[in-house]
């Protein structure tokens, strides 16, 4: 292991200066989530960040560097202000992708033989520097291996507070050797999708999008019915994630940004010339990662999303994919296909300053207060809400 040194990258235009070094290292570490990427972090900072009297992100981030000036890590990090002005504000600390589960992993990218040293220093540098925040979350931690303690030992006070399973296929050479290693519930699932179709004289095809001038048609669509599925009642609640207008204009800067590299994978089922399934997918190197789905509701019978994954499977094969992540969660839509797991853990970390120790037990009783007050907490969730929420 060689010395590493932190700089700090605080206005835009230095989080835009590290494009190219940025680039290098998701291929270096061989990075397999998009959340991780430039494009993701520079279109969240212009789509989703907050700049309001109640709420406002200011830039945080943090590139580790070796002696030889080689970049090899990015923590994303923004200081969270609520309220924006005043003595009084509470200064969060965080990753990149505070909204309503559009970023599904967030943290440090890093190659993984490296993730113990860099996360070491990181933490020894906020440390240091703690006096610039007041609480910290601490997200992306695998749960599996040294990191936890890592965490643990650079401050006493950690609390882990959440843990967030990401399931990730391994691919076989062809789709029939994949396949007859599943269970047997899901070959049977699979006989019933295709056979369904056919019994009804339906055929169907796979539409794959990759290239910028189609991302916002095939986007309008997935919104429409990813809407759709979210409304769907009477099966699994699956929430609206793009219902705002500023989340739909994140995604589609993002599709494109992907697009312009040739990594944006957008698989459309069509059915007898109708759109019946749709879910967006991103490259990174040899994996292809599942992102958000939605459905048309009248080709519920048929189990169209069972297909789409499968056809996407079967792209990824043919395409000579190592992996495909079938993104976060855990609902047996991922786990029937016997999938690894990876499991993230976050921790909520106070301040060891005297304001950090000061604000918390503030906010500690505040919050108290507020939850034995309905008008208060409803004032409370308006003011200081993200516009994301």
């Amino acid at each position: 292991m060689t010395a590493l040194t932190v700089e700090k990258i605080e206005t835009f235009e230095g989080l835009l200066g590290l494009e190219r070094e940025w680039r290098a290292l998701e291929s270096a570490s061989r990075c397999g989530l998009p959340f991780l990427t430039f494009d993701w972090c520079a279109a969240w900072w212009k789509h989703l960040r907050e700049d309001k009297l109640a709420i406002r992100d200011t830039l945080f981030v943090r590139a580790l560097r070796s002696p030889t000036g080689e970049l090899v890590a990015v923590a994303p990090l923004m200081v969270t202000r609520r309220p924006a002005v005043g003595p009084f504000c509470i200064r969060h600390l965080q990753f990149f992708g505070a909204d309503p589960n559009i970023t599904e992993v967030r943290g440090v990218l890093v190659a993984p033989d490296r993730q113990a040293e860099v996360h070491r220093l990181l933490l020894s540098h906020l440390r240091e520097v703690s006096g610039d925040w007041d609480t910290l979350t601490l997200s992306g931690v695998p749960k599996e291996g040294q990191l936890s303690d890592v965490v643990t030992s650079a401050f006493a006070n950690t609390e882990w507070t959440k843990e967030t399973p990401d399931f990730v296929l391994t691919l076989a050479p062809t789709w029939e050797d994949f396949k007859g290693k599943l269970s047997r519930n899901i070959k049977e699932s699979l006989r019933k999708c295709y056979n369904s179709l056919k019994r009804d004289g339906h055929d169907f095809k796979l539409e794959v999008t990759s290239t910028r001038g189609e991302v916002a048609a095939v986007l309008n669509r997935f919104f429409f019915l990813h809407q759709a599925r979210a409304e769907l009642a009477g099966t699994i609640n699956h929430r609206n994630v793009f219902d705002a207008a500023m989340a739909r204009r994140f995604l589609t800067d993002v599709c494109e940004r992907f697009a312009d590299r040739g990594t944006l994978r957008i698989f459309a089922l069509n059915i007898g010339g109708r759109l019946a399934a749709i879910r967006v997918g991103f490259v990174l190197g040899d994996s292809l990662y599942l992102y958000y789905s939605g459905y048309d509701p009248d080709f519920a019978k048929y189990s169209v999303m069972t297909t789409a994954v499968a056809e996407a499977i079967k792209y990824a094969i043919e395409q000579q994919f190592k992996t495909v992540n079938l993104s976060t969660g855990n609902d047996v839509s991922k786990t029937r296909w016997n999938p690894a797991e990876v499991v993230f853990r976050q921790a909520s970390i106070v301040s060891p300053s005297r304001r950090g120790e000061l604000t918390h037990e503030v906010y500690r009783r505040a919050r108290k207060a507020v939850s034995e007050s309905a008008p208060l907490r409803d004032l409370a969730a308006r003011f200081l809400a993200r516009r994301s929420d």
